[in-house]
């Protein structure tokens, strides 16, 4: 067994922890509790209520809000404090705090005393600190532990800047650079000196540690950290042999690489522990405990087959206690289902191979009888003598519901107990045999749920369980006999209605169901109001398979979507034509990606204030064969339910930055900007396949700007911001495009870490006739600008509405004024004449 890893077995915490602590009272303003820190050099201030701490500030507590835009001098640290405070005794061991540190996360405790008066602040750095590490350090070089992505920021940025992006990427420092080269390193202490002096928009160079001190990326961490002593600092540069600085690394970084070995230490020290005291108990003990938490019965008997020990699982199946069978014969629990020759059968089995095991009936104390899996095992002696028996049985009642469960989800909807996709068929198919036999009509209609998604976003997915469970209700609640309404799964539901001979009889119908579902639905005492969408085909009209008639009724729901929901549409042959035409056009697409039938086009983008280009943003377009340039909008929706943009998307984002890259070495500098969709973004690695083509065609990140539809923030919101910061630390610069179009909301783009916001050209095409349209422009506009936002007005084509925008302040103009969309060679001749 291997002793104790450390020393030190008994060090206390009053020994270790740190006594002179910065407090102020709940009260106190951030302010305040900024100069404290900037004055003391520390992390955090704790918050007392008399001697009693109540909760912790700390220096990122104070950035987050910064950052939020508060006041510092007019909140109180109340509004920002960590509470309950976790605290240690002073009399706990050092030991017993570093499990608290590995079980709960933390980073600091404050220390109390036996009356729970504040004593001190213990750290991490102060336990690990406190056992033996040099040898660890010793073998380890600082190459180990640098920061691979270390925080640049040019030197010339302002301090409000640098805590915005320390804030949002959790660095605890960032490098200063003046062009190339690495100048000094910025810290959080030096933001508190700066917040404490109210100077958050003078330039980093005035803040930034004057001198930066270095070490080679060789060196030990037993040297780095005397280097850290000496200097009296917590971040340190780290350079090549050759002099260039290429990371960063902390006091923190070394300590934490220290206590990976304490943890493990500690861990395989609590393992010893337990496997000793395991060792310790008596079988019977270990047995007992695994009877009384056995699922299952569990009896034991003599050989006369008195009962001598029972489970709690035995009461909770048969209703008998302990005390009421202890004792007695195990035939007390007979059912009177076995003759004679069943138990006989047993018993010999018993007696000649030790055990038996099979399917019985019994009988609970109520009388009931329930089926049982039960297995009796002989148990010898030292002697190899039987001396007891010991059964185990469990209830098979819930496994033969199960089973008869099983059997009806094979056709029902488990939520809404609605019949489901097989048993729909099954009727279908026998509705369209009776109907095609008697010369009738059937109907096929598909119900959507308009904007479902937004019940499970506001109110969770048990209350939009709740909605389809009523929703299902209520549409059977209004069939007429022979009719199915089913469920399939998601947030639609089908339905077969016969005798549809008359067409006005359906349209009535189907006005009643709308009714129906648009009364107010009450779910933890909140109304949700519902519409739906309803497409209708009909047999043999519109189609003679059940296929062709999901089809076609699927074509109709979505007309009935585009006429504004709410609806019903019923399928016409001139949709039949278009569900065909798109059947060519998926083909062709799948076609066109083979043939590299795909080009970009190029459209400018310019100041408002004198025209001058600031970049272009790449379109693609589709030179059919036979119908020639066929434009996005008509193929990007069909390539995203074919599940090909993604290789559309990666052709435009590698034939822009091969084209940028190609004018930039010509010395044309010319920022391009290429869409993706919020398909594109629901993929975790779009941000590194991003990054991957920058690097491979030697394109500098500043020269791409990606250009992002409101969708993304919708449908993948964490995909979305985890891609952006990743694009945005890089350089990349990201736009939200069309804005207004969809589900515009500020709050999106106030969370995100967004450069540009496109307005969309529904918005500006009536600003020169319509004040009302021309307030909505300038709200935008100065909403957008006051949050640090560049503004783009798209789809510009008169003088009047540029001027008009050039007034409001906009800052970029794209549209036909300025130029249409145009090849690559085009547009270079184009930029020629501009210059």
């Amino acid at each position: 067994m291997t002793s104790m890893p450390y020393p030190q077995k008994h060090l206390l915490v009053r020994q270790v922890a740190q006594q002179q602590l910065v407090v102020c009272s709940e009260d106190t303003k951030v302010s305040t509790a900024v100069g404290l820190m900037a004055k003391h050099c520390i992390g955090c201030v704790v918050i007392c209520e008399g001697n009693r701490p109540v909760g912790i500030v700390t220096r990122r507590d104070i950035m987050r809000i910064t950052v939020s835009g508060q006041d510092l001098e007019q909140i109180a640290v109340s509004t920002c404090m960590s509470s309950p405070v976790s605290t240690v005794s002073t009399t706990a061991t050092i030991d017993e705090a570093g499990l608290r540190f590995i079980a709960e996360g933390f980073r600091h405790l404050v220390v109390v005393d036996e009356s729970h008066n504040i004593f001190g602040m213990l750290s991490e750095t102060d336990v690990v600190n406190s056992q033996g590490v040099e040898h660890d350090l010793f073998l380890r070089s600082v190459s180990e532990i640098i920061s691979k992505d270390a925080l640049i920021i040019p030197e010339h940025e302002t301090v409000r800047l640098a805590v915005e992006r320390l804030e949002t990427t959790g660095h605890s420092a960032a490098l200063i650079c003046n062009g190339k080269d690495i100048v000094g390193i910025l810290t959080e202490n030096d933001l508190m000196v700066s917040m404490a002096e109210g100077d958050l928009d003078l330039p980093l160079k005035d803040f930034a540690s004057a001198n930066l001190v270095s070490v080679e990326a060789d060196l030990s961490l037993y040297n780095a950290r005397k280097v850290f002593r000496q200097h009296s600092y917590h971040h340190l540069g780290v350079k090549r042999h050759d002099g260039e600085v290429i990371g960063l690394i902390s006091y923190s970084d070394i300590l934490r690489n220290v206590e990976m070995d304490y943890v493990y230490r500690l861990k395989e020290l609590l393992n010893e522990r337990d496997q000793a005291l395991a060792l310790s108990q008596h079988n019977l003990k270990l047995a007992d405990k695994v009877m009384n938490a056995s699922m299952e019965a569990i009896v034991v008997t003599d050989l006369e087959a008195k009962i001598q020990r029972v489970n709690p699982a035995f009461t909770e199946i048969t209703g008998y206690e302990e005390w009421e069978v202890l004792g007695k014969n195990t035939n007390i629990l007979s059912s009177g289902r076995h003759d004679k020759t069943f138990y006989q059968d047993m018993w010999a089995s018993l007696q000649s191979d030790g055990q038996w095991q099979g399917e019985i009936w019994n009988k609970r104390k109520n009388g009931t009888v329930y089926p049982e899996w039960l297995t009796i095992t002989a148990v010898e002696n030292d002697a190899g003598e039987i001396c007891q028996y010991a059964s185990i049985f469990s209830d098979l009642t819930e496994i033969k519901k199960s089973e008869a469960r099983i059997k009806r989800l094979a056709y029902f909807d488990e939520l809404t107990r609605l019949p489901n996709r097989k048993l729909f068929n099954d009727r279908l198919n026998l509705s369209l045999g009776y109907a095609q036999e008697h010369n009738h009509q059937v109907a096929l209609a598909f119900l959507d749920l308009d904007f479902f998604q937004r019940v499970n976003d506001r109110f969770g997915l048990e209350a939009g369980d709740q909605v389809l469970r009523e929703v299902g209700r209520r549409v059977e609640s209004i069939l007429e006999e022979g009719d199915t309404v089913a469920r399939f799964g998601g947030d639609s539901f089908n339905m077969i209605l016969t005798d549809v001979d008359d067409n006005t009889a359906v349209s009535e119908f189907l006005n009643r169901l709308l009714s129906t579902i648009n009364q107010p639905i009450l779910v933890s005492g909140a109304e949700i109001n519902l519409t739906v969408s309803v497409g209708v085909s009909f047999f043999p009209t519109d189609a003679t398979e059940p296929e062709d008639l999901f089809q076609c009724a699927e074509v109709a729901v979505k007309q009935a979507k585009d006429f504004g929901r709410n609806s019903y549409r019923f399928f016409s042959s001139e949709q039949h034509q278009l569900v065909k035409s798109r059947y060519r056009m998926a083909n062709d697409l799948h076609r066109a990606i083979e043939a590299e039938q795909f080009e970009l086009y190029y459209q400018p983008k310019v100041t408002a204030s004198d025209r001058q280009l600031v970049g272009v943003e790449a379109l693609i377009r589709w030179n059919h064969p036979e119908q020639g340039f066929i434009p996005p909008d008509e193929f990007i929706p069909l390539a995203e339910d074919l599940g090909v943009i993604d290789q559309i998307g990666y052709f435009v984002l590698r034939e822009a930055v091969r084209q940028c890259s190609s004018w930039w070495k010509l010395g044309y500098e010319v920022p391009v900007a290429i869409n993706v969709s919020a398909k594109q973004m629901q993929r975790r690695d779009i941000a590194e396949e991003i990054l991957e083509v920058l690097e491979e065609f030697q394109l500098p990140s500043r020269l791409l700007s990606v250009e992002l539809t409101e969708t993304s923030f919708l449908h993948c919101l964490e995909e979305t911001r985890v891609a952006i910061n990743i694009l945005r630390t890089a350089g990349v610069r990201i736009a939200i495009d069309d804005f207004g179009t969809g589900y515009s909301s500020l709050s999106y783009i106030r969370n995100m870490s967004l450069d540009v916001l496109k307005i969309d050209r529904s918005f500006l095409v009536n600003i020169e006739d319509s004040e009302v349209d021309l307030s909505i422009v300038a709200s935008i506009i100065d909403m957008s600008q006051a949050i640090g936002l560049e503004v783009v007005a798209e789809g510009i084509e008169t003088e009047t509405q540029f001027g008009l925008l050039r007034e409001l302040n906009c800052n970029q103009i794209q549209g036909y004024l300025i130029s249409r969309p145009m090849p690559a060679d085009t547009f270079v001749d184009w930029y020629r004449s501009q210059a």
